[in-house]
């Protein structure tokens, strides 16, 4: 008899341990779903920002425009040159580029993000094909 209460013991705490493991795998997912979410709108903030140095390129000189203050606020400037920008290249320092210049550099980062989101998705799906055996697993437990 004591054979047995060991057994369901042991069974339950399997049980037990392949829930949270099938819990942990769950929220692992959601990041990772979140993860890719945020790539994504990267992703199209930079495709945005290609088409507009296309666009500024196209603009010509002299060209009133609405520059971006912050969200929502727009101060009306006039374009001296669509080809040429002033570039963040990172703590704060900034520098003159050509429009071209700062449309390899977007398109750059969207290649890395790319590759940054195939790995994601990679991870994802191995880590749904776990949550997958962790939930039939667990349903053959509760069965037994």
């Amino acid at each position: 008899m004591a054979e047995k209460d060991n057994a369901g013991k042991a069974d339950e705490e399997l049980l037990k341990q392949k829930y949270a493991e099938l819990r942990m795998a769950a929220a692992q997912i959601k990041q990772l779903q979140q993860q890719l979410e945020a790539v994504e709108e990267k992703k199209q903030e930079l495709e945005s920002a290609v088409t507009s140095l296309d666009e500024l390129k196209r603009a010509g000189q002299n060209v009133k425009m609405l520059a971006p203050v912050t969200d929502g606020i727009f101060a009306i400037a006039t374009l001296e040159s669509g080809s040429d920008l002033i570039v963040n290249v990172g703590s704060d320092i900034c520098v003159r580029k050509t429009s071209e210049e700062a449309k390899q550099l977007l398109q750059a980062k969207l290649q890395e993000l790319t590759g940054f989101q195939e790995s994601v998705l990679e991870e994802l799906n191995s880590m749904t094909e776990h949550a997958n055996a962790l939930e039939q697993e667990l349903g053959r437990l509760l069965q037994e």
